[in-house]
């Protein structure tokens, strides 16, 4: 049985690169991009270059979990882009941004990507009891 991943997944995978991709130059390259007035001095490369490096990290497993529309390796990355928009999501009233923020992180990206997750962890199961 081959496993067909949802268009709406791959969808949601491609949009999600492209913001880590967006996120990963601007960090290395032009954090003002991302965070205006940011400047990177002694004291916030490191942390600015801690956050490139998780972005491009996280850029590859998406691609990779992209080409390979593998469901288990796929659940894993949506595990992985869920947590990290939890994350951000509770961070964003501590950074005084608007509350409707919390709810774009919430409605745009953590519930499609705990949908997803779900979805591509039950594809997985359903193949290991198909060739099991």
């Amino acid at each position: 049985m081959k496993t067909k991943i949802p268009v709406w997944i791959n969808i949601l995978q491609v949009l999600i690169l492209a913001i880590l991709t967006f996120q990963t130059y601007a960090c290395y390259f032009n954090p003002s991009l991302l965070y205006p007035g940011f400047i990177v001095d002694e004291v916030t490369a490191k942390t600015i270059y801690v956050l490139a490096g998780r972005n491009a990290v996280m850029m590859v497993i998406s691609i990779i979990a992209l080409v390979k529309q593998d469901p288990r390796f796929y659940s894993f990355a949506f595990l992985m882009h869920s947590l990290r928009e939890l994350q951000d999501m509770f961070i964003v009233p501590l950074t005084g941004e608007p509350l409707a923020i919390f709810f774009v992180f919430l409605i745009v990206f953590v519930i499609p990507e705990i949908t997803a997750y779900f979805k591509l962890n039950k594809m997985a199961n359903e193949l290991i009891i198909t060739k099991g």
